[in-house]
Order: C-alpha cells, then sequence, then structure tokens
C-alpha cells in the first residue's frame, strides 16, 4: 500500500473541469496495483478511508500533521489485516481477534513494531473513531471494538 500527499499542481492539465476539492496535502493511500475500486460502484477499503480522510477536516482534526497521523494509523492497521486474512470491514468477531493479535504483536513482537501505552491509545482513539465513521456511512455493519475495550489490550499500564 502507498501512501501519498495531493497536491493540485498542475489540475489543468487533468481533464476536469475545476480544481479538485482535496486539501492540499491530503494523505491518500492507493494500492499497490493503483487501482480504487474493483469495479462500478465497488470502492475498495483505501477509497473508502481516502473518504474518511477527506472529511477530517471538518471532524475535528484541521492540521495536516494530523491527517498525516490518522493515515498511517489506518495504513498500518490495514497492511496488519491483510497479513493475517483479515479484511477492513470483516465481520466483528474476526476483527476483534485481529485486534487481539495486533495488541500482542504491538506489545511483544519486533523491536520496531512495539508501542507504548500512549501510542497504543492514539492509535486506538483513531481507529475507533474511523470504525465509527464507516459505520455511520454504512460501510461497516457495526462497530468491531469500542477505544474503551481496544484500550484493554493496551501492552502498558491500563491495559492487560
Amino acid at each position: 500500500m502507498i501512501l501519498s500527499f495531493f497536491s493540485s499542481q498542475g489540475w489543468e492539465f487533468w481533464d476536469v473541469e475545476h480544481r479538485p476539492l482535496i486539501p492540499e496535502g491530503m494523505p491518500v493511500l492507493v494500492d499497490d496495483d493503483l487501482c480504487f475500486e474493483d469495479g462500478p460502484a465497488a470502492p475498495r477499503p483505501t477509497a473508502v478511508v481516502n473518504r474518511w480522510l477527506r472529511e477530517l477536516p471538518t471532524s475535528g482534526a484541521p492540521a495536516p500533521s494530523s491527517w498525516e497521523n490518522y493515515a498511517r494509523v489506518v495504513k498500518e492497521w490495514m497492511e496488519f489485516l491483510a497479513e493475517h486474512g483479515v479484511d477492513l470491514f470483516d465481520s466483528r468477531v474476526r476483527l476483534k481477534a485481529a485486534l487481539s493479535r495486533y495488541a500482542e504483536h504491538r506489545a511483544a513482537g519486533p523491536l520496531k513494531a512495539r508501542f507504548a501505552a500512549t501510542t497504543w491509545g492514539q492509535h486506538m482513539s483513531i481507529l475507533s473513531l474511523f470504525y465509527r465513521w464507516a459505520m455511520h456511512e454504512e460501510y461497516a455493519t457495526a462497530e468491531p471494538f469500542t477505544y474503551r475495550a481496544a484500550r484493554a489490550c493496551s501492552p502498558g499500564p491500563g491495559g492487560r
């Protein structure tokens, strides 16, 4: 998965009528095959995440540095899920199981993958916001875990 940042430079040559409404520097996730959908009206999870990211400035995260952080958190989660055969909008049971495995990975996995409890909390807050949004927008059928439940998996104080 590729994380890029939007620039409207040269938009006049893109065969579009108006400058895109995407904010400068907005993170954009792209699958490795550079596709955003699997057919008409079949957006991939990356396209859904990109829609959520574009709404961040009006959803309480107006700073570009926040956008990048939010994008990186969801990207890492999506990559972890893909490695374990779990879809971003899989069943609640499978996502909760993936969260448990993710907590173990972040607590005792390779050194560069490990999180402090505060970092875990920040990531879980972002993922909870994303899933709440996805449920409201009808991409997810249920919130797979709450922030409180995710915090209980924390690798530090306040968690396990």
